[in-house]
């Protein structure tokens, strides 16, 4: 629960500034956020390195969230800003397939290195890897985009029918990612660590590679398409999982919610970008946005209730399929309201 609530901490705090960090956005700049906000990610990494002291921890997980709402709201209407209207799906799955790669990689190199000499080395080595990538974002082009500061517009775009559906649907994909940072952790306790990294790490790499092509289905099937293929697939998953639970159907729980996790904020961004304009994108992604990390921060928690109360992880996945099969339906009324500017 520890563990829990630090990541409660970031999304809670992510959560706050996806709506807030406009106003930073507005008098840093896009260049300067987003290098601010990829040097809390290396902070956080050296903080839990060089202190074992819970508060300072915190502490360090509530700028973190900043850093975060920052970096990704800056990123992704930059890469909206760049692409052409046609391909605004290919170019969001390029976005989120190199984070998914970076996810699988990680679970991977940082759990062999944990396991094999100590969590003190998996924290220093990805600590150094994100420096690397702080010095990689000073080369980035600097763009003079004008951006709308006022958040009363974000709130006045929640209210449209179209991005109320969107954020129902990011809010309900991102219960997925809580629960494999939360309710999985079920797993690694019944079964040990490599069992974990056996069957978990298929996620991010169906995440990496449903990005990118799910970008380019998400161009030519339609956004509401899309996303009820990955809410009916990932249904079947958690089921199976929360029924037969053993090493195949765990591995196809985690490549359902990483289906769903490639797909879904892919055609989200997507969405944004046929229905915003530039200056106004970033106030669409806290719109929109905010609600997955709401939805984060609340299966963190509830992943590990549900499964303390339940007697084991199964009750969960069979909980979370059928929220799934909930958004499946409800994402077919997207279909119709697809070209609507907001």
């Amino acid at each position: 629960m520890k563990c829990s609530v630090i990541l409660m901490v970031v999304y809670s705090t992510f959560l706050f500034w996806r709506v807030f960090v406009n106003y930073t956005i507005k008098w840093l700049g896009d260049y300067v956020s987003i290098f601010l906000g990829s040097l809390t990610y290396s902070g956080f990494m050296l903080s839990l390195y060089l202190t074992k002291q819970y508060p300072l921890i915190i502490l360090s997980a509530l700028i973190w969230g900043w850093g975060a709402a920052a970096l990704w709201i800056t990123s992704s209407s930059q890469v909206l800003d760049a692409s052409r209207s046609s391909q605004y799906g290919m170019a969001s799955g390029i976005f989120y397939c190199a984070t998914h790669l970076g996810f699988a990689f990680g679970v991977l190199l940082l759990g062999n290195i944990g396991e094999r000499f100590s969590g003190d080395h998996a924290v220093l080595t990805a600590c150094l890897a994100i420096v690397i990538g702080n010095i990689i974002i000073l080369f980035i082009p600097k763009r003079n985009t004008h951006r709308e500061s006022r958040i009363g517009i974000a709130f006045t775009m929640m209210l449209a029918k179209k991005i109320r559906i969107v954020s129902f649907l990011l809010f309900a994909s991102s219960l997925s990612f809580g629960l494999m940072l939360g309710a999985f952790t079920g797993v690694a306790e019944k079964h040990g660590f490599a069992y974990l990294a056996g069957t978990a790490v298929f996620a991010p790499i169906a995440r990496a590679v449903l990005s990118l092509v799910g970008g380019f289905i998400s161009d030519k099937l339609g956004r509401g398409k899309t996303l009820f293929i990955s809410f009916a697939i990932s249904t079947v998953g958690l089921a199976s999982a929360g029924i037969w639970s053993n090493i195949v159907t765990l591995a196809f729980s985690a490549l359902s919610l990483g289906l769903q996790g490639g797909l879904v904020p892919v055609s989200a961004m997507a969405i944004i970008g046929d229905s915003v304009n530039t200056e106004r994108r970033h106030l669409a992604f806290s719109a929109t946005f905010v609600w997955r990390d709401l939805g984060v921060v609340l299966s963190l928690f509830f992943g590990q209730y549900i499964s303390s109360k339940l007697g084991g992880f199964n009750g969960t996945f069979i909980i979370f399929a059928g929220i799934f099969l909930i958004c499946a339906l409800i994402s077919l009324s997207l279909i119709k309201h697809e070209k609507e500017l907001v």
